[in-house]
């Protein structure tokens, strides 16, 4: 405890000294007139005895590392985790980058002369051009500031870098805003986070201003989260927070176990159980800091410091429907208490339920304020799973919050709505240690996993067990700099793009989880004639996400479904019909080869580069608009478009009073437009993600596809559907990562998968990727149609291919292992594909379909074990949908590389399958005419095809004799020559024809360019008569 008391004590003495020197601008030159206050990101009652800044605590007391050395699996499954790589996101740096120069409040003055020459490029459009100076649309006038950095320095930092964005809001910054009366604490003037400090990089470390410094590279820390107590409202909040008390604030430097009376120590009740919200504020960035926790150390969480034997928890009991009761902690080696906030989806929702809160208008005079950037939190509180007044479509049999679907899932459990139920009823939760010599208990895993598989690969583990930060790539302060879009300056340029931590299980949990969160069929007719077109429907269900899918940052999540057909006797790909488009073509769903206008959005010119998913496929994914009818990735500015505003074009509450400062607890409104219940898609010029169940959105099913089967197929035709997911589509990895994404740099993203470009590199991640993010795999289904009238299907399926192949060796500890069958197959599941230790152990596993014929066998441990033999089965009867089957089994072994991230393998899934029966022998060369040429000159002979091989002695012309033809008749000398094509000869005698009967051969040595002779000799008569003709 004395260690504690210095702490608090420099703590102090910071704080007081900071108070005394730094010279305080006038409030108006820093910051909107209109603004909406907001209260400290820590309890401020609490911060009178342990004031801010906390940069020592975090680096020492509240270090991960300290947690690490008691709290060892909890640490591993966290490193490597969006929440620990917050601020190492590369896709987010640039996209703070950009929307910091797109509302810099120094013009665009801190945009650098591209250092290649080209011109520079302006993003703000508010900037003055002769200053470094902004005048922002406020909807009543323009307010212009002149000061570095941006008007979403906090905003943006709040989640991706807590810790520096809480000690850059110093007690003294904290007061009353006149006239609402309302707390605000305004941030620092100087924290500009996204600055390069004359370094050429962005997000420079300060450590002087506690800006990017290693407690912020550790994102979302262990004591970020289990500090976090209570909220507060955020600008345009779609809640109202209740009066009653969340969080009671700790007296003094002891801890809440001593300080407090036993009443008080632990916080079991949430503030409003008759509120929909629990009587929390929600909305990104609206939790608050305990400092008496920071500083004490003293952690709160689920566990409780207090003795409550034979209470129960009621509400954990509701989601496993078995009796649950509260655990106390074990305080030895450090205090705690139980706050019910940590284990409500609330918690969760302060950093997953995102707003604008810029009070100002975009370039078109649109507000943007109170744009959902982000509805995770309100997606769910609709849905089956959330057990909160109000909400009419919570079914008991499913209640879950965040953490009890995300904090469940772990290796071989994906922890979806369709792995945590078994025989209808939940399974129960996990159970293990925690903490070094502590109890077994009910535990929550700290994985933190969603559907992001590119990043978490791209980026790896955040620190080391001793918690230094892993190395990353650097984004260079040239970024977005130039106008020119062939500048490498245009996109994010990124330094050290090798650089990367160590691999984690994070990637394949996110697939994991992705190829558990969908429902998806295909069928139609089973049967059909050739020269025909055959109708098939498709369906999808979002059956098991507790909210949209996708859901989170829309400028980079996509999702799409992609109909193909293949005729199984020849292996050609036929084309699909699309009844909405009426167009045809071979295949729906792939990823484009050359950049092109986006037909979805006429008459905007939106542009999409190639290696983007198919426009003309059904999209699962949201749009942003400025409110001119046009999609835009400039979320800063975009506008909500169904948002309530008054005739000024600002947005008013129900009471019609306009949301600002002076009203800053107004809540805004929102048009349901489409009429479906959900008051935020219509916010969006388009909005076609999947809801969670039971809305009716959950589901879409598509009738709008058939196959073209042309005349002479002989089928069967083998039909696959497949919804493929990107955590970043290819316009914004252009964008945002550049030379991360597109390697090369030449401008084009080359995936290398589905039908995308390629330039012969082949991809060896999984999912497979060569450029950009991966289309990863999440559902994929089949549908058979024989043909009526053509082949007897009696051909049994085979395997025609393995991943790893047999013998292979060096290869990836995380392999996905492959079998690829010649068609359409069921019955492959976790007993018919195995696989085996070197001491013949099976390895847990599950079995999934990832391709039109290839099925992928996943490790349950993620990691495989380095520089070890395993052994892959394919047991013998897996059929077709004919009940033709495979007669024997195949099996393979192969050898890991000895550490992670090392070997090599071509990680392809094939699209098709290939053709069953031989093709057809070609057919032979023949001749198809023979004339004289113009006034007799010669006499010229058309073929098929290209021939050669013709000379004066198998091309003979020949004077004819009486009564016909005959070998002895005189040959004619002469010489010939082809077309350039080489399908059309002609003989040029030496001397001209004479008048009369001509006999033509071509003999059997002519022969086409495969090799194959004219099947029989062929002769001709001409004449020339008297005219030379």
């Amino acid at each position: 405890m004395a260690t504690v008391r210095t702490h608090l004590i420099v703590s102090c003495a910071t704080t007081l000294l900071m108070a005394a020197s730094v010279y305080r601008r006038p409030a108006g030159d820093l910051e909107l007139p209109n603004r909406i206050p907001e209260a400290a990101p820590y309890v401020t009652a609490e911060a009178e005895s342990v004031p801010p800044p906390f940069e020592d605590f975090w680096q020492q007391l509240d270090h991960p590392a300290q947690c690490q050395t008691c709290h060892a699996r909890v640490f591993n499954e966290w490193n490597g985790s969006m929440m620990a790589n917050a601020w190492r996101d590369p896709v987010w740096r640039a996209a703070f980058l950009l929307s910091a120069r797109e509302t810099s409040t120094s013009g665009d003055c801190e945009v650098p002369q591209p250092p290649d020459g080209t011109p520079r490029a302006s993003h703000n459009p508010f900037a003055d051009p002769h200053d470094c100076a902004s005048a922002f649309d406020l909807g009543t006038s323009r307010h212009r500031l002149a000061r570095a950095g941006s008007l979403v320095d906090s905003m943006c930092a709040r989640c991706h870098m807590p810790t520096n964005y809480v000690d850059n809001v110093p007690l003294q910054n904290v007061g009353v805003d006149v006239p609402s009366g309302a707390e605000h604490a305004r941030v620092d003037p100087n924290f500009n986070p996204t600055s390069s400090d004359g370094t050429g990089l962005a997000f420079a470390t300060v450590e002087a201003q506690r800006r990017n410094t290693d407690s912020g590279k550790a994102g979302v820390a262990c004591m970020v989260c289990h500090s976090a107590v209570a909220t507060r409202e955020t600008p345009f909040h779609n809640y109202a927070r209740s009066g009653g008390r969340a969080y009671v604030p700790a007296s003094g430097i002891e801890p809440r176990g001593v300080s407090m009376p036993p009443s008080l120590r632990d916080i079991l009740d949430v503030p409003d159980q008759s509120a929909p919200n629990l009587g929390y504020s929600i909305g990104g960035g609206s939790f608050q800091l305990s400092p008496h926790a920071v500083g004490t150390p003293d952690r709160a969480g689920p566990l409780t410091i207090g003795p409550h034997a034979g209470i129960p928890d009621r509400y954990l009991s509701g989601v496993f429907r078995t009796p649950m009761r509260y655990e106390q902690m074990d305080a030895s080696k450090h205090s705690g208490f139980r706050q019910v906030f940590s284990t409500r989806a609330e918690f969760c929702s302060a950093c997953h339920d995102v707003t604008n809160p810029l009070t100002i208008k975009n370039r078109v005079g649109r507000w943007v304020g109170g744009f959902p950037i982000e509805r995770t939190y309100a997606e769910w509180s609709s849905s089956r799973y959330a057990d909160r007044p109000g909400n009419r479509n919570f079914d008991p049999a499913f209640k879950r919050d965040c953490q009890t679907c995300h904090m469940q899932q772990d290796y071989g459990q994906p922890g979806t709505a369709n792995t945590l139920y078994r025989d209808n009823a939940p399974r129960p939760p996990m159970v293990d240690r925690a903490a070094t010599g502590a109890p077994a208990r009910t535990y929550f895993t700290h994985h933190f996993i969603g559907g992001n598989a590119y990043v978490t690969r791209m980026i790896g583990s955040d620190t080391d067990e001793a918690g230094n930060v892993q190395p990353y790539p650097e984004l260079s302060a040239f970024s977005f700099s130039s106008s020119d879009e062939k500048s490498v300056y245009s996109n994010a340029y990124w330094v050290h793009s090798e650089r990367r931590g160590a691999v984690t299980q994070q990637a394949r949990l996110a697939w994991d989880r992705l190829r558990n969160v969908l429902d998806l069929s295909v069928s139609g007719p089973s049967h059909a004639t050739a020269d025909s077109r055959v109708p098939v429907r498709v369906s999808v269900t979002n059956s098991g996400s507790g909210h949209n899918f996708p859901t989170g940052f829309p400028e980079g999540r996509a999702a799409w479904l992609a109909v193909r057909a293949t005729d199984l006797a020849t292996g050609r790909r036929l084309d699909i019909y699309d009844s909405l488009w009426k167009r045809t073509s071979r295949g729906v769903g792939g990823l484009t080869r050359e950049a092109m206008v986006d037909p979805n959005f006429p008459g905007c010119g939106w542009k999409i580069p190639a290696g983007s998913p198919d426009p003309y496929a059904y999209q699962f994914k949201a749009v942003a608009s400025l409110g001119d009818g046009c999609p835009t990735l400039d979320l800063v500015y975009a506008a909500p478009l169904n948002l309530v505003t008054n005739a000024r074009g600002l947005p008013i509450d129900a009471k019609n009073v306009v949301i600002d400062r002076n009203n800053p607890h107004g809540l805004p409104q929102f048009r349901d437009l489409n009429g479906n219940g959900d008051v935020y898609d219509d916010a969006f010029l388009r909005d076609t993600r999947l809801r969670p169940l039971p809305h009716d959105g959950a589901t879409v099913s598509l009738d709008r596809y058939a196959v073209v089967i042309p005349p002479g197929t002989a089928g069967p035709v083998a039909v696959t559907a497949a919804v493929y997911y990107q955590s970043v589509e290819a316009i914004v990895a252009l964008k945002f990562l550049g030379n991360l994404a597109d390697t090369d740099v030449d401008f084009v993203l080359e995936p290398c998968v589905l039908d995308g470009p390629c330039d012969g590199r082949t991809p060896a991640t999984e999912p497979a990727v060569v450029e950009g993010a991966p289309p990863v795999p999440v559902e994929v289904r089949n549908w058979t149609i024989q043909i009526d009238g053509g082949r007897s299907d009696r051909i049994a399926p085979r395997v025609i291919g393995t991943y790893p192949a047999a013998g292979a060796t060096g290869v990836f500890q995380d392999v996905v292992v492959k079998a690829f069958f010649s068609r359409p197959v069921h019955g492959v599941n976790a007993a018919t594909f195995t696989l085996v230790d070197a001491r013949h152990q099976p390895v847990p596993v599950s079995v999934e379909q990832i391709g039109d014929g290839t099925w992928a066998l996943f490790s349950d441990a993620t990691f495989l074990n380095g520089g070890a033999t395993y052994t892959a089965r394919l047991a013998a009867g897996i059929c077709d949908d004919a009940g033709e089957c495979t007669k024997s089994g195949v099996v393979w072994r192969f050898v890991t590389a000895a550490a992670r991230g090392e070997g090599a393998g071509d990680t392809s899934i094939p699209i098709g399958f290939p053709a069953e029966l031989p093709p057809p022998a070609p057919e032979p060369p023949v001749v198809t005419s023979v004339a004289l040429t113009s006034h007799a000159a010669g006499v010229s002979a058309m073929f098929s095809k290209p021939v050669t091989n013709v000379t004066p002695l198998t091309f003979v012309v020949r004077r004819a004799g009486t009564p016909g033809c005959g070998s002895t008749d005189q040959a004619i000398a002469g010489h010939v020559a082809s077309t350039r094509a080489a399908d059309v000869w002609t003989f040029t005698p030496e001397r001209p024809l004479a008048p009369g009967d001509y006999c033509v051969k071509m003999t059997t040595d002519v022969y086409d360019l495969t090799g194959r002779n004219l099947p029989t000799p062929f002769s001709a008569r001409v004449r020339v008569s008297e005219t030379g003709r």
